[in-house]
């Protein structure tokens, strides 16, 4: 099957019969769109031993490279087992195995995805990954940021309740520039949430929600700016050359779209305060 995300179209080829998560699914594309990438998925008895110097390590993930080529052993944190590898054959074709034991898991947005290393693709592509809410308002979108569990899908709720917006994605979002206006597109993940459709709208805005009793909030400098949606944006920090494209994406979005720091608590009336806060 043939799948398209932002700029990148890529096959997926593995055994028929494999389920795919409904939300990956909303991405396939027309089967006779050139691709960029092949990959060939396998569902194996034993993963494959990886060649390469080992230049990073995190309790999720161990990164190896050899001849430029990128190979990946990945696992669970708190999980000692390995559940999947990702192997660079070339620019155009990559392999990606999944443990067996793990086969249940392949219908869960998170683990399918960090088999391809999409974000890799991204980046190659001037896009970036930003961990949000997605709330449409009109014909321009507003992101909803912050760290997991301060309330973005909380505070989405309430713009559905009370402004009749829709909530694109629940989770995350693909970003690039396209001519002179930023956008938001699909991303096949989209957390607890359950929300995820494949549409893309300018971004209007980009809030990062904090918790309190009474609604307060600031439209940050540039250079905050820069900071917060730095600390939710994806980025593979053992690679250099990508940690800089997220920066000069970064310095440049934050340049041209509004930055808002907002401090609420759950009523209405922190819809109406936000409201205000971004028209003045």
């Amino acid at each position: 099957m043939k799948y398209r995300i932002g700029d990148f179209t890529f096959e997926i080829c593995a055994k028929e019969g494999l389920e795919f998560p409904e939300h990956f699914q909303l991405f396939q594309t027309d089967a006779g769109a050139e691709t960029d990438v092949v990959y060939r998925l396998e569902i194996v008895d034993q993963l494959p031993e990886i060649e390469g110097e080992c230049i990073s390590q995190r309790p999720d993930i161990q990164i190896f490279e050899k001849d430029g080529l990128e190979s990946r052993r990945l696992s669970i944190v708190g999980m000692p087992v390995v559940y999947g590898v990702y192997q660079e054959i070339s620019g155009e074709e990559i392999h990606c195995f999944l443990h067996k034991d793990f086969l249940h898991m392949l219908s869960a947005d998170t683990i399918f995805v960090s088999l391809f290393a999409l974000e890799k693709q991204m980046i190659a592509r001037q896009s970036v990954i930003l961990h949000c809410s997605v709330v449409k308002t009109g014909d321009q979108v507003m992101l909803l940021s912050g760290p997991s569990g301060i309330g973005k899908s909380t505070h989405a709720d309430l713009w559905v309740k009370y402004k009749n917006a829709e909530v694109i994605n629940g989770d995350r979002t693909l970003i690039c520039k396209k001519g002179d206006q930023w956008m938001s597109l699909g991303w096949p993940i989209c957390g607890s949430s359950e929300i995820c459709h494949n549409e893309y709208y300018p971004i209007s805005r980009v809030v990062f929600l904090g918790q309190a009793k009474e609604n307060q909030g600031r439209r940050l400098s540039y250079v905050e700016g820069i900071k917060h949606l730095i600390s939710q944006t994806t980025a593979n920090n053992w690679n250099a050359d990508f940690v800089q494209k997220v920066w000069q994406i970064i310095e440049e979005m934050a340049a041209d779209v509004p930055v808002y720091e907002y401090a609420c608590n759950m009523e209405e009336a922190a819809v109406e305060e936000l409201g205000k806060l971004v028209e003045a």
